[in-house]
């Protein structure tokens, strides 16, 4: 996020009244891969830092990396919990927290983390997540089943009106659950997962996504055929980048199109023997195995009648 210069001088004047230099050096290098406080300053190693000169230095290396949002949660979490048995409180957090909120983001209490508010944007970094930098992403990965075949047969036209109601179904299952659509090539498209329980969160997207066409398909569909589409989830780590082709060109990503391509049946969702062990009984008992009682691969699809 774009911080404002005032709220950047809110935050140094709050952290020099709150802790000394030593703790927020504690606290950076919980934010800041391999973070050297006194490197940063400029200041010998043998030069003990005062609050004021610590605190200035972090908030503005916070700033200028992007990471002034992890600083203020981190700062959160302190002032909930405590260092080793001791508490700390922070002056002006709350102040703080409702300056960020005022730029458009809200405090998630399920992850501790501030979002973006989806009612004023969807940003496909939620708003804060650096380039280049890894996390373990939950990756959702969908497929339309002959499309070539739907526009020649139906025409461009009612094509074009039927894969734009399916990105709309898309966008909508997935950003209810606070993920992001990445990439839509041609007729596939990839989403992103990444906080709270993300490998749940991508699974219930891709169930929803099958119920919502299961629908379409009897009230709103006018093709006169069903729009079916593979999908499949699988998770594992992933370098964020602006640009999608960087990000469809890594590892996790051809290995969740693979098991959309290979392992997944028109009108069925398969999750990856990375995501099946992380969720609750109730989601998994609804899936089988994919192709036969071997499969390393789970599938779920809409049965009449039952499941």
């Amino acid at each position: 996020m774009k911080v404002r210069g005032s709220l950047a001088q809110a935050t140094k004047k709050n952290l020099n009244e709150s802790l000394n230099a030593d703790m927020l050096e504690r606290i950076a290098k919980d934010i800041f891969p391999d973070y050297d406080l006194h490197l940063r300053t400029g200041f010998p190693p043998n030069i003990p830092l005062t609050g004021q000169v610590a605190a200035g230095r972090i908030v503005d290396d916070a700033v200028e990396e992007g990471r002034y949002l992890q600083l203020l949660e981190r700062l959160a979490r302190l002032d909930r919990e405590g260092f080793m048995g001791r508490a700390y409180r922070i002056n002006g957090l709350y102040d703080l927290i409702k300056a960020v909120e005022a730029e458009g983001y809200l405090w998630d209490a399920e992850t501790s983390h501030l979002m973006e508010d989806p009612r004023i944007r969807r940003t496909p970094n939620w708003g804060r997540l650096i380039e280049g930098e890894e996390f373990r992403f939950s990756l959702l990965r969908i497929d339309v089943v002959k499309n070539s075949r739907i526009v020649k047969v139906h025409g461009e036209n009612l094509a074009r009106d039927a894969f734009d109601d399916l990105r709309g179904i898309m966008a909508r299952v997935v950003e209810r659950r606070s993920g992001r659509v990445w990439d839509w090539q041609g007729d596939g498209a990839l989403a992103g997962f990444l906080f709270g329980h993300s490998t749940t969160a991508s699974v219930l997207a891709g169930m929803a996504l099958l119920h919502e066409l299961f629908l379409y398909d009897r009230l709103h569909n006018r093709i006169g055929e069903p729009l079916r589409v593979r999908a499949a989830v699988h998770t594992g780590p992933l370098r964020y980048h602006e640009d999608p082709r960087e990000i469809m060109k890594q590892e996790t990503v051809r290995e969740v199109m693979e098991i959309e391509s290979r392992w997944t049946h028109p009108g069925s969702l398969v999750i990856s023997p990375a995501v099946a062990p992380t969720l609750d009984r109730v989601i998994l008992d609804r899936f089988k195995a994919a192709n036969g009682d071997s499969s390393r691969y789970l599938a779920y699809e809409i049965r009449l009648g039952g499941i």
